[in-house]
């Protein structure tokens, strides 16, 4: 059986690029503006210099992160039943995150998002064996913004058993988070040993860590929670236009904050991670749906496997204002893609109008063309189980196999067959797209009445949320 594979990086690029990253991480340098990591560096061999921000990597410190940082890791779910090792050779979904806005299911209308459309879209999610975690779909608009972050991991947790990786822009928000999880996980050991939760820690492209980003990784490290330094450089803003050049300084954010991490701790989890594009010349957008941004994040995988690391890179990802035709070509372009080259996971599904609104219709969508793209990868059988000699040497020239007990019993493992898109053909006055969005929105609603995630215990949902700071609205 033979797995299909993207590469479009050939094993000299691939050590070009590394070259590159090393050589600007030891000349050029990242700008670390917090004193904690800059600490943490400078004692595992870090130059940084005096009186500035910026710090300089020697080769002997990457490898040494690179040789302390795991080759597996966990992502644990708080009932048990969906955890994940990566890399496991599968692709794995998770929602996209942190959209300041929603389409309402039932206006039709795009407006800014609350705690409850996060909690329905966390539930929706829940319920889709696509999505395999969790990252909290919305802001909590509705929340004072100095605990927004905290109130969204709680919700998150609160209604969904899957994996959740959130974001933790400071010190004390990583600490809170980390004491929610424990509080489900049944303390620092538990999550320690099962980490029910992970955390997107953002680089500042080009090449800068901010404090509150970096000193939330150094207490997350710490507490064995894997991280994310998701690498967001912009094709022609935070780098020059060439793909290879966008390359280097994403990989070199990564090193760097790999660093960080095993200065923090040796052994912390991290993955590594590239969600980057083009910047619109046009518009002055983030072209998250183009070609560059498949190509990019496929070349981010790539380099993962150069360094043994996990990975996490975007895809299903849509510059479309809302569900429809371009929505689904741009998400089915940017999320085969990484899954042809084996990203671990890939974020995305749920998002329209680049990545900042998220849509219950558009997360059913989703659900079909995450099915659809994964048949696309699944491994061709050959061998006397699918070829049925006996069977085409009895029907022989013009048989018909649909009326064979075979197809009967084994078309739906033999062929994919969609939940939301449609092959019935043309219905006048009734478009076929009209007609799927108008399914997905009413698999929406039935979900949300139907689907109750595994609930958390009464105690361990009022011990989570009085560890949330109270603050004046």
């Amino acid at each position: 059986m033979g797995v299909p594979r993207l590469r479009i990086l050939e094993e000299a690029d691939v050590q070009a690029i590394d070259e590159a990253a090393r050589v600007l991480l030891f000349h050029t340098g990242v700008d670390v503006h917090s004193e904690s990591a800059r600490e943490a560096l400078a004692h595992m061999g870090a130059r940084v210099v005096r009186g500035s921000p910026r710090v300089l990597f020697s080769r002997t410190v990457i490898d040494k992160a690179l040789a302390a940082a795991p080759r597996e890791v966990v992502l644990a779910s708080r009932d048990g039943k969906h955890d994940l090792t990566i890399p496991d050779g599968q692709p794995h979904v998770t929602t996209d995150g942190t959209g300041v806005n929603v389409w309402d299911l039932e206006t039709g209308r795009r407006r800014p998002s609350t705690t409850k459309d996060l909690a329905d879209l966390a539930r929706v999610a829940d319920a889709l064996d696509t999505v395999d975690l969790q990252w909290p779909m919305v802001v909590a608009g509705d929340a004072p913004n100095e605990i927004h972050g905290l109130v969204e991991a709680a919700t998150a947790l609160e209604n969904t058993s899957k994996h959740v990786q959130h974001e933790a822009l400071s010190a004390s928000d990583a600490e809170v988070f980390v004491r929610i999880a424990a509080t489900i996980a049944g303390g620092s050991k538990a999550l320690r040993k099962r980490p029910i939760i992970s955390s997107i820690q953002c680089p500042v492209s080009p090449l800068t860590l901010e404090q509150g980003s970096t000193e939330g990784l150094l207490v997350l490290a710490r507490a064995g929670v894997p991280v994310v330094p998701l690498s967001m450089v912009l094709m022609g803003g935070s780098s020059p236009v060439d793909l290879a050049s966008a390359l280097v300084i994403a990989n070199a954010e990564n090193l760097a904050s790999l660093c960080v991490a095993q200065a923090a701790a040796p052994g912390a989890p991290v993955i590594y991670g590239v969600s980057s594009g083009p910047i619109d010349m046009r518009s002055g957008s983030f072209g998250t749906g183009s070609p560059e941004t498949g190509i990019i994040n496929v070349a981010g995988v790539e380099m993962a496997r150069y360094y043994r690391l996990p990975c996490s890179v975007g895809g299903l990802a849509a510059d479309a204002d809302s569900p429809g035709f371009q929505a689904g070509v741009e998400k089915m372009g940017t999320g085969l893609l990484p899954m042809l080259a084996g990203a671990d996971l890939i974020t995305g599904t749920g998002s329209v109008d680049t990545n900042s609104t998220m849509s219950l219709e558009q997360l059913i969508l989703d659900d079909d063309l995450v099915e659809y793209a994964r048949r696309v990868i699944e491994p061709v059988r050959v061998g006397p189980e699918t070829i049925h000699l006996e069977m085409l040497s009895r029907l022989g020239p013009g048989g018909n196999f649909l009326k064979e007990k075979h197809t009967l019993l084994h078309f739906r493992e033999a062929l994919w067959s969609p939940k939301i898109l449609l092959r019935d053909g043309y219905v006048e006055g009734d478009p076929a797209e009209a007609r799927a969005r108008s399914r997905a929105r009413a698999k929406a609603r039935e979900l949300l009445r139907q689907h109750e995630p595994a609930p958390l215990d009464a105690d361990i949902r009022r011990d989570i949320r009085a560890l949330i700071p109270k603050v004046s609205s």
